[in-house]
């Protein structure tokens, strides 16, 4: 006798009542809103949009880059900067941050995909659309699908960080288009977690992290779509996956408020060309935190002695101090 083959979660007749432990991930969404609270506020603060910008396009490009296309990174910030009159593909992500709160339609949804989609006829697919070894709903069964799952996402009163990892989940699930498919559901995700912030803006790279842990990605999603609708894992792995990319930009605007305190305590003190070329260079990362004579002397292009005399200025204005292995090793570091 044959073993029949398992079912995949849309084969089961209930497939849209989805479940998980929500002790489980209760206690994954007070932390995550815990520290995406913090985020926003400290974000406010700094008010970075150049920094936004670039984190904007990295998700982008981590996006397509999961899909296996490669975009250049410079372009799409480029293409960013233009808004409005950004290429499409380009303008449709802006829109799904920007104008997150529009409601989310079909011809909405036919819209982004004939912006990155190789077929451009504004439609849903009309035959099997398969990825590794799981395979869609039915082409015939997608106009219903979709209905029930727009009228979800517009009316669905769930928390948005689970709303976000729902819909990602569910718009895989049924893979409208015959290509594209993650790339919009990623952006529902973008979509969905600026609703539930009340932001615009671009204040981690959420694409970025899930593409750092792809082959975990793309494991989870498989097992969860061949299973009876238990949600518990991918759910939990989406919010620790969005934990960690709100720490990773916490980390970075600790470095930005550093250089904002350094900043503010030494506006007083008169900085020569190559004394705050040394400054920004180790705020910038093109010098390491503790650098050495010869560093500096590289750096601007000056003679040994020269180099250790901007070092010793600046040491004496307070603003570098020379660490305590001396000789012919020392180093020294920003104050």
């Amino acid at each position: 006798m044959i073993p029949s083959k398992p079912l995949f979660i849309h084969q089961y007749p209930d497939w849209t009542q989805f479940r998980y432990n929500a002790q489980s991930v209760m206690e994954a969404l007070g932390q995550t809103r815990l520290q995406e609270g913090r985020l926003i506020g400290i974000a406010d603060l700094a008010d970075d949009r150049q920094t936004e910008t670039q984190m904007l396009a990295q998700d982008i490009v981590a996006s397509y880059a999961l899909d296996g296309y490669m975009l250049n990174l410079e372009t799409v910030i480029d293409e960013i900067e233009k808004r409005n009159s950004a290429e499409g593909e380009i303008r449709n992500w802006i829109g799904a941050l920007q104008n997150a709160r529009l409601p989310l339609t079909e011809e909405r949804l036919f819209a982004w995909h004939a912006a990155i989609g190789q077929n451009k006829v504004k439609s849903f697919r009309t035959k099997e659309n398969s990825v590794e070894t799981f395979t869609g709903v039915g082409a015939e069964r997608i106009p219903l699908e979709m209905g029930r799952f727009l009228k979800w996402f517009e009316c669905s009163s769930q928390d948005g960080a689970i709303k976000a990892a729902i819909a990602h989940f569910w718009f895989l699930t049924i893979r409208p288009f015959e290509d594209g498919n993650g790339r919009i559901a990623r952006a529902l995700s973008t979509m969905l977690l600026a609703r539930s912030e009340n932001t615009s803006r671009s204040l981690f790279t959420l694409n970025l992290e899930i593409f750092e842990h792809r082959e975990e990605y793309l494991a989870i999603l498989a097992r969860t779509q061949s299973g009876n609708g238990d949600l518990t894992e991918w759910i939990l792995w989406f919010l620790r996956t969005l934990r960690n990319a709100i720490e990773k930009r916490e980390r970075d605007l600790e470095d930005t408020f550093k250089k904002m305190r350094f900043i503010q305590k030494n506006q007083q003190k008169d900085l020569k060309g190559r004394e705050r070329k040394i400054v920004e260079a180790v705020w910038n990362k093109d010098l390491p935190d503790i650098f050495s004579v010869k560093e500096i002397a590289s750096l601007t292009g000056t003679s040994h002695d020269s180099a250790l005399r901007d070092i010793q200025n600046l040491i004496k204005k307070g603003i570098v101090r020379a660490e305590s292995k001396g000789g012919r090793s020392q180093k020294y570091s920003l104050v």
